[in-house]
């Protein structure tokens, strides 16, 4: 259930989706611009929902960094045990067990939770709507946090939620959003953009796009996105721990610059020195047509396909000036993202 988890039971010709919204990308962490803005440490232990995941994994590493005592919760432990190997203790369990996240949340002062639910989820949540298995799954955190004196939640959702959005995806993530900010909890949303950086799904395949000749498109490619690099996103997550000016927020994250997905596939040829591939544009209702059919050949949770499509419209920009003046760190640009990925690989 971990939010960089990669949905290797989607067929690659329509994983192009999650690419759209990008969230879910890997990265180093050898940027730590702007440190003065990090508030005192804390000396608890930070449990990390989502470890498993691009967000979460790098996440984790960065509070590691910074001398954090960090706890992963993962179904299996043995996907996070290269971060063990860095220090993390590792427990066994899911957001849908609420024994496993009573446990988890013992001892703990601070819970980050980095979670998606598109993928195919354990058998205890077969046929449940994608978004109901993560709000079920967030008031599980909650209650855990209530029953173990836990005040601290850091929430990582994606820029355009909005109740009035035409994807389910979206309109849950803000219900999601409304759920741990009304928990009477010390809670901090942190919306990124189009997250750049190699080894994850989203940006990889961008970046496999803008190599070709021909770059294949989901929907019109005209529709606009704010990005951010995952050095920056990492570093954010970090900062925000103890800075109560954070407490009870939503802030949306990314670079000054914004870009559609069709520039940004030209952007990322320039960068890796290749001209700008010509473009194939899938509509989006051709493929909402086989929505349910390649949910169930994907054997994903009911409503993700379809959730995912309809998202593909949805741009996403938001307002980051708010975080920025709480951390005054300068974001890297779309081209210095993509740079600093390949000089990374």
């Amino acid at each position: 259930m971990s939010a960089g988890k990669n949905a290797a039971n989607i067929q690659p010709a329509f994983s192009y989706n999650i690419t759209v919204f990008g969230y879910i990308c890997a990265a180093d962490l050898s940027d730590f611009r702007g440190m003065e803005a990090i508030q005192k440490k804390s000396t608890g232990k930070i449990l990390v929902i989502g470890a498993s995941g691009f967000v979460g994994r790098n996440a984790v590493k960065q509070l590691l960094s910074e001398g954090h005592a960090v706890r992963c919760l993962a179904r299996n432990p043995q996907k996070v045990q290269h971060l063990a190997a860095l220090g993390c203790e590792t427990v066994q369990g899911d957001i849908s067990s609420a024994s496993s996240l009573l446990e988890a949340t013992t001892g703990v002062e601070a819970v980050y939770i980095s979670i998606q639910t598109l993928v195919s989820q354990h058998t205890d949540t077969a046929g449940q709507d994608f978004m109901d298995i993560e709000l079920k799954g967030l008031q599980l955190v909650i209650d855990a946090c209530h029953r173990n004196g836990v005040r601290r939640i850091i929430y990582v959702t994606f820029l355009g939620v909005s109740l009035t959005a035409k994807s389910e995806w979206i309109i849950g993530r803000w219900k999601a959003e409304q759920l741990l900010l009304n928990s009477d909890l010390d809670v901090t949303v942190i919306r990124p953009g189009m997250i750049v950086g190699r080894g994850g799904q989203g940006f990889d395949m961008l970046l496999g796009n803008a190599a070709k000749r021909i770059a294949i498109v989901v929907g019109s490619g005209n529709f606009r996105f704010r990005t951010i690099a995952i050095s920056d996103l990492a570093f954010i997550l970090a900062a925000v721990l103890n800075n109560k000016e954070c407490y009870g927020k939503a802030f949306d994250i990314g670079s000054k610059d914004v870009f559609t997905m069709n520039q940004m596939i030209d952007i990322a040829a320039e960068t890796l020195g290749k001209k700008p591939p010509a473009k194939i544009h899938i509509p989006t209702g051709v493929i909402r047509t086989f929505a349910n059919l390649i949910g169930r050949i994907g054997k994903m949770p009911a409503g993700a396909m379809k959730g995912m499509i309809d998202s593909v419209e949805n741009e996403m920009i938001g307002d980051p000036a708010p975080l920025n003046k709480i951390l005054s760190r300068e974001m890297l640009n779309f081209r210095q993202s993509v740079q600093k990925a390949l000089t990374n690989t």
